[in-house]
Formats: structure tokens, C-alpha cells, sequence
């Protein structure tokens, strides 16, 4: 860990893709930084494996698409509602109806 000599903040460097990254974040301690830059350094590794692809910015793009996915879902099943599958379903519905009508 660093601090930064223009703000004071702390400085948490992270390897993600083989290169280094400093972050600063008021909210966010250093282990927990660290994790979250563990996760998607794993999920990328993930797609790398499965795609075989080998371009970072593509695997960047698609780890956080799977991440987001995640978290998508984890909050849908808190609340107990899938609000795209609702739109979908009404979507699916008004074009029915213009077919039957």
C-alpha cells in the first residue's frame, strides 16, 4: 500500500491482465480492493480458458458482463421478481395481441 502524495488517500495496487493498477477508494479498504481485483482476475481466467481468446479488452468486457449477470440474478432472486423477463413477457404479449387482432 502507497499514499498518495496529491490527496493523502491511500493506494492499493492490484495486477489485473498482467499489468498494474493503483486504487484509491474512500469507501473500500485494501483486502477488500484486493478481492474484488482477485474475482475478476478469476473470471477472466475463466472466459480465457473456455473462449480461448486472448485479447484483455474482450476478456475485460466479458468478465464484467458475466459479473454483472451475477449480480443481476442474485438480486432478482431477493426480490423475487425478474423485471426484464416481465418486460419480455409484455413485449411477447402486445405483439400477440397485434397478431390476433
Amino acid at each position: 500500500m502507497m499514499i498518495s502524495r496529491e490527496t493523502d488517500k491511500e493506494i492499493t495496487q492490484v495486477r489485473i491482465c498482467g499489468r498494474d493498477y493503483n486504487i484509491s477508494n474512500d469507501e473500500w479498504q485494501p483486502l477488500y480492493i484486493k478481492k474484488l481485483a482477485e474475482i475478476l482476475e478469476t473470471e477472466i481466467k475463466n472466459i480465457e480458458e473456455e473462449t480461448k481468446i486472448v485479447d484483455n479488452y474482450k476478456l475485460l468486457i466479458l468478465a464484467g458482463l458475466s459479473i454483472s449477470d451475477r449480480l443481476l440474478k442474485i438480486e432478482e432472486m431477493k426480490t423475487g421478481s425478474n423485471k426484464l423477463a416481465e418486460k419480455e413477457i409484455e413485449k411477447l404479449n402486445i405483439e400477440i395481441e397485434g397478431i390476433l387482432s
